[in-house]
């Protein structure tokens, strides 16, 4: 018998194929099971569209088998109606007489709600498979509803020695750290991610564009830090915030921002580091040297076991 591991993993996979396309809901992915054999799937595809367990449902084609099936769950299915009907009223309806979920919903209209409601109904509800796993990959999800913030990600480029900006002195001209490869690399990060964020200065040297027009996805909002009474002439296209964190964080919860990616320039993410107000870290670096210029941040030694797991480090090598 295939373990309840392997299918979970499935529904991993295929919740995966959601990033960023159905914030603020999380990516869910379903896998329905019957005698050993897998006989639907399904995935949350967009926003405000069907829910990973319809879709799953309505790929089987002989429902007749679904009372006799098992439907593993990436994440609790939900119990309260919102843009589609309650998922666990679905699975009830139907009568499948087992649900495996790889975790709990943290969001206050479910949080075990929906677990509660299938025990009700006589189904038998195993939780925490490849529990995770499943956090893991709504990590975005879970630092809103738990920590009342968007999920964090500091992004920039340094060189091989340790500059992430040319030395100005002389006026601004076009660089590049990297190269194309990793210019679509960025833009692919940035469609995951519900908004980007960068200081007044890097507005104002780089004129970023801050969009996703090398790679095919969505453009995330566009956010601007701007110092409190400094005069400041920005396109009607961006959002100004103030040089606040405490401001930022709440404007950006209020908005319904579950992810930011700061992408600089210096003095902007040192606010964050410096405020161990961050969750990731992605640093590219390439090979030339700079030899001068704006030197990169440095990311803080991590205090003990218990913080260094609540940060994910991703440091990203590239070499000409």
């Amino acid at each position: 018998m295939i373990p309840d591991e392997a299918y979970m993993q499935r529904c991993l996979q295929l919740a995966a194929l959601g990033l960023g396309k159905v914030q603020p809901n999380p990516m869910v992915g379903a896998v329905i099971v019957h005698n050993n054999s897998i006989i639907g799937e399904g995935f949350h595809q967009q926003y405000g569209q069907s829910h990973a367990e319809v879709n799953a449902i309505q790929s089987v084609n002989d429902k007749s088998k679904l009372a006799e099936s098992t439907i593993y769950v990436s994440l609790e299915p939900c119990s309260h109606y919102g843009k589609t009907p309650p998922c666990a009223d679905l699975l009830i309806q139907w009568k499948i007489p087992r649900v495996v979920v790889g975790t709990t919903d943290p969001h206050q209209k479910v949080n075990g709600q929906g677990i509660s409601k299938l025990k009700n109904a006589g189904v038998q509800v195993k939780v925490g498979v490849l529990e995770d796993e499943c956090r893991f990959l709504n990590r975005r999800f879970f630092a809103y509803h738990q920590k009342k913030r968007p999920y964090i990600i500091l992004k920039w480029a340094q060189s091989s020695d340790g500059f992430m900006d040319i030395d100005r002195t002389n006026g601004h001209r076009e660089y590049w750290i990297t190269n194309k490869e990793m210019r679509i690399l960025s833009h692919k990060w940035r469609s995951e991610e519900q908004a980007i964020l960068v200081g007044y200065n890097t507005y104002c040297n780089d004129h970023p564009q801050l969009t996703t027009r090398e790679y095919p996805g969505n453009n995330p909002q566009r956010y601007i830090m701007v110092n409190k009474g400094i005069p400041y002439s920005i396109s009607k296209d961006y959002n100004i915030l103030p040089n606040q964190l405490d401001e930022v964080i709440d404007t950006l919860y209020h908005h319904q921002i579950q992810s930011v990616i700061i992408e600089g320039g210096r003095k902007t993410l040192d606010l964050f580091l410096q405020a161990d107000l961050w969750d990731e870290a992605r640093v590219l670096i390439g090979n030339q040297k700079l030899g001068q210029g704006g030197q990169a941040p440095a990311i803080p030694a991590l205090p003990d076991k218990e913080t260094a797991i609540n940060h994910n480090l991703l440091r990203y090598y590239y070499h000409v």
